[in-house]
């Protein structure tokens, strides 16, 4: 599994998804079992370029990928604020930013002019003690019947790890929890783009990200999808991630409808 170093000659940091299944098709409903998909993937040198998904692919790429499982409930999650690296600054702003993400997922929020109103349903409940079933390798502990959001420690190369939980196969699998854990390495992000920036990255842009996986969106490919959210790999600096590409919004369409 390749690693990126996280120093200061960082050239980029990978998004890794990690999908844990619960209770798989034929076993006892009481029996809890685990199956990691681990994809870390590099992605462009540094600033190469910063802001790609800015140019007209992000409206005109259809590419997306799905996972798998769907929610058929509302996805109710909590933030865990004491998890929150103090370089951040006010916990209502870090907070807004998490909101912001799973909000553009839920509606569909886009620059391509396409309608917001996918058949999503998620809502913010507020703070929670608890913390993300997430490893610092990127695995995934046990399910707690918390959905949260927190941030800790990953290892190098991991800007946020996404774990589901879900019921059934890979088919048509019914997801009944999602935590996501982000990198608590000082400096990594920012809630606005600080001056002369470098070697830092949008955490609302991440979040859409993985709030995107939670949903069920896999990952595209950089190297041909780079304007796309969901790509495996988002450059330092851009903000150009915070609403979804035509392909991200059409995957969600088709599993979710629209309201």
């Amino acid at each position: 599994m390749p690693k990126i170093d996280t120093g200061l000659a960082a050239v980029l940091r990978a998004l890794v998804l990690v999908l844990c299944a619960a209770w798989l098709v034929g076993e006892p409903p009481m029996t809890l079992q685990t199956a990691k998909f681990a994809i870390v993937i590099p992605g462009p040198p540094h600033g190469q370029p910063a802001e790609a998904a800015m140019d007209g692919g992000r409206c005109a790429d259809p590419a997306g990928t799905w996972l798998g499982m769907r929610w058929r409930n509302e996805l109710k999650w909590r933030v865990n604020e004491k998890t929150i690296p103090a370089y951040l600054g006010d916990r209502a702003t870090v907070v807004n930013s998490l909101r912001s993400a799973a909000y553009t997922v839920d509606t569909g929020r886009n620059f391509c002019g396409l309608p917001e109103n996918l058949g999503i349903s998620e809502s913010y409940e507020g703070k929670t003690d608890h913390i993300a079933g997430v490893t610092p390798s990127g695995g995934c502990g046990e399910r707690d019947g918390h959905n949260a959001v927190s941030f800790g420690p990953l290892n190098q190369g991991l800007l946020a790890v996404t774990c589901i939980w879900w019921y059934g196969g890979k088919d048509n699998g019914r997801s009944v929890e999602t935590d996501i854990l982000i990198d608590d390495t000082e400096g990594l992000f920012f809630t606005s783009t600080p001056p002369a920036c470098s070697n830092r990255w949008d955490l609302e842009g991440t979040v859409t990200h993985e709030f995107g996986h939670a949903f069920g969106l896999g990952h595209v490919s950089f190297a041909q999808h780079s304007a796309l959210t969901m790509t495996d790999g988002l450059p330092d600096c851009s903000t150009a991630y915070r609403g979804l590409g035509l392909g991200d919004y059409l995957a969600l369409k088709q599993q979710y409808g629209t309201n």
